[in-house]
């Protein structure tokens, strides 16, 4: 017997398997992972056959999606039995989401390890290692083989994960480990989310006979028996949700958040704006199939910030357990893995890694208190950072080994050439009035001409989207930010990764470096200006004394950046405001949730917008989500996520403290 060797210091509770003959085992729970038998001939059985998974693999229509969930991912053996027959079986463009639930997740080493008992699967295996990793709790996206399989892990406690899910399940893997050692998994708690997540003809199977698995998911709707076992296990249970619904829905809690359902799916989406929200938000739905239209005022993509030379990718962390924070981490590890799929050779992105000096309380709080997790920060001595940057340090810093520096306008061009023809850029064409008429969406310039309508329309035209009528409700403002470029210099090439202090250096990339970047709310005016270039210097120079000089400023860029009071991208159906109005008007008397009906959203008319200084990590979850909504897909955001981001909690908010 063997214990895994590295012991991580992390905020994620990770699996501590024991190693018996090469197979893992928990300690925790007294319980293997798999059959030491045979646990793909066990996983077939249970998991596939007794969910009618071969048959219903098989006649998934070409566009058609299945849904599986698990409650316990474990060695990830379920997924890669299911993807491997989901693969051989099912039509082309059908896409398998398996949502996958896991408090004590592997590490990396130890899953790449226990999948080597499975030859036949390392195909399979290989991919989902390639992207693995499971460094904070939340919901995360993987996408794997074009795009046929989407798995969504969620990391944390099963009642919680299964309360923040919204999805229609047509499978359930009930797979924790038995009930009498790991009774939590299987209280009524848990099979009343899994009756809310089911429809009619909805399956499940486990490999447990417990009395009280049966008679808990009988009372609630299933239709359940108790069939042979695999291997040494006489019985197991399987079953079929028969009943109508009739408990709490998704948005039972808070129905003012409740996502429309398009009634029938549009052939194309419209676009307002060609930024990263924009185009990002393109490749999500064209990837689904859909054809986009794209309006952008500018002669060309990413006319405002989104067009900077460089930026950096770096997650956001915090020490709370917040959706703002599931968000960011979430959308940051996705972002990595979308430009991996974009250019695996990092021709637009350069993995280098990154630092964060300690230059606020915050920044320091953080990196006295937040998890170590080599996949996501480390605090660095002084010595090993100077090291490791290339310039000089005197303080320890925060190190995020993944992070890494961007080149928006070529990744902007690169979104645009994966698209091909299912993409058309209109450029230098404004939008000015929005109207509805006869289900399409008017889209009119300022003269009141007709410039083009759509069925489906989606905002992404940053802080601009506030002048149109229907969003004057959101809390968007301009902020102004300017970049200074400046000559390399023999200590400057020494830079070997992007450097933040409340402001940030890049690399040199053609003799040149980028430094940023001022912060001006409320001013979108695109003049380069003296005084920010100076103020840009002296904050860099308070860490790296004499590094620059005026003399080598070699030019700037000033752009308008998006942002929203509480810092989180504003992303979802655009709300009736009108409605809200009248609906929740006495919010502030404090009623249950429970008498008000659910929100009323503008037809086919969604928004992408508010993502500030950090689109490049935002806008690939956030295009997930909306891609989502609009083709009525099971979400890859938790609940809490989606709520944080949804355009009506301004107007939510106000209502609850009864301004209007």
């Amino acid at each position: 017997m063997e214990v895994s060797e590295i012991e991580y210091n992390t905020g994620m509770k990770y699996a501590q398997p024991e190693w018996r003959n090469g197979q893992p085992y928990s300690p925790e729970f007294e319980d293997v992972y798999f059959s030491a038998d045979n646990g793909v001939a066990e996983t077939e059985h249970v998991f596939l056959r007794h969910n009618q998974l071969f048959q219903r693999f098989a006649q998934c229509g070409d566009s058609e999606n299945l849904v599986i969930a698990e409650t316990g991912f474990g060695s990830g053996l379920n997924f890669l039995v299911s993807v491997k027959h989901w693969l051989q079986t099912a039509k082309g463009q059908s896409c398998l989401y398996y949502y996958a639930i896991e408090n004590t997740p592997f590490r990396p080493e130890d899953l790449a390890r226990a999948h080597q008992q499975w030859p036949a699967l390392q195909p399979v295996a290989a991919e989902l290692q390639r992207q693995y990793q499971a460094a904070s709790q939340g919901f995360h996206l993987f996408e794997l083989f074009d795009g046929r399989v989407k798995l969504i892990l969620m990391l944390g406690e099963v009642e919680t994960m299964l309360r923040q899910m919204q999805a229609a399940v047509d499978a359930w893997y009930l797979d924790g480990f038995a009930p009498g050692r790991n009774p939590q998994m299987w209280c009524d708690g848990v099979f009343k989310q899994i009756a809310r997540l089911s429809h009619r003809g909805t399956t499940f199977s486990t490999y447990t006979a417990a009395g009280a698995v049966r008679r808990g998911l009988s009372a609630l709707g299933f239709e359940v028996e108790k069939p042979a076992g695999c291997g040494n296990k006489r019985h197991m249970l399987r079953g079929t949700f028969t009943a109508d619904k009739t408990g709490p829905g998704a948005d039972s809690e808070q129905p003012w958040y409740a996502l429309p359902r398009m009634p029938l799916k549009p052939p194309s989406v419209t676009i307002i704006g060609a930024g990263i929200a924009g185009l990002s938000s393109a490749w999500a739905l064209v990837r689904r199939g859909y054809r986009v239209d794209i309006i952008e005022a500018g002669s060309e993509p990413g006319a405002q910030a989104s067009g900077n030379p460089r930026g950096m990718l770096m997650p956001r962390l915090s020490l709370q357990d917040s959706a703002d924070g599931e968000f960011y981490l979430a959308a940051y590890f996705y972002a990595l893995r979308c430009l991996q799929q974009l250019d695996s050779k990092q021709q637009v992105w350069q993995q280098t890694g990154g630092m964060q000096l300690p230059a606020s309380p915050r920044v320091r709080k953080q990196m006295a208190e937040y998890p170590q997790d080599p996949a996501l920060a480390e605090v660095l001595d002084a010595e090993r950072a100077s090291q490791m940057l290339g310039l000089k340090v005197d303080q320890p810093v925060h190190y995020f080994p993944l992070a890494a520096c961007v080149y928006p306008q070529k990744i902007l061009r690169r979104l645009i050439e994966a698209m091909g023809d299912a993409l058309q850029i209109r450029y230098n064409c404004s939008v000015s009035h929005l109207d509805y008429d006869h289900e399409q969406w008017q889209l009119k310039n300022a003269r009141g001409e007709l410039i083009h309508s759509s069925r489906c329309l989606l905002l992404a035209s940053a802080w601009q989207t506030r002048r149109f009528a229907a969003f004057k409700h959101l809390h968007l403002q301009p902020a102004r930010g300017q970049l200074s470029l400046l000559r390399a210099s023999e200590q400057s090439r020494g830079l070997r990764m992007a450097v933040s202090y409340g402001g940030y250096l890049l690399p040199e990339s053609e003799s040149q470096h980028v430094l940023g970047a001022s912060f001006e709310l409320d001013d979108c005016a695109n003049d380069v200006r003296n005084s920010e270039h100076r103020a840009n210097l002296a904050d860099l120079d308070h860490w790296f004394r004499g590094l620059f000089s005026e003399q080598q400023l070699s030019g700037g860029r000033a752009s308008a950046r998006a942002v929203t009071p509480d810092r989180v991208p504003i992303v979802g159906p655009a709300p009736a405001a009108d409605r809200y109005l009248e609906d929740y008007g006495d919010l502030f008397r404090g009623r249950p949730a429970r008498h008000y009906p659910a929100g009323t959203s503008l037809p086919g008319l969604y928004v992408n917008t508010g993502h500030g200084a950090r689109g490049f990590s935002s806008a690939f979850l956030s295009a997930e989500l909306i891609a989502a909504c609009i083709d009525n897909e099971a979400l890859p955001v938790s609940n809490r996520v989606r709520y944080a981001l949804h355009p009506a909690r301004f107007l939510i908010r106000t209502l609850k403290k009864k301004k209007t």
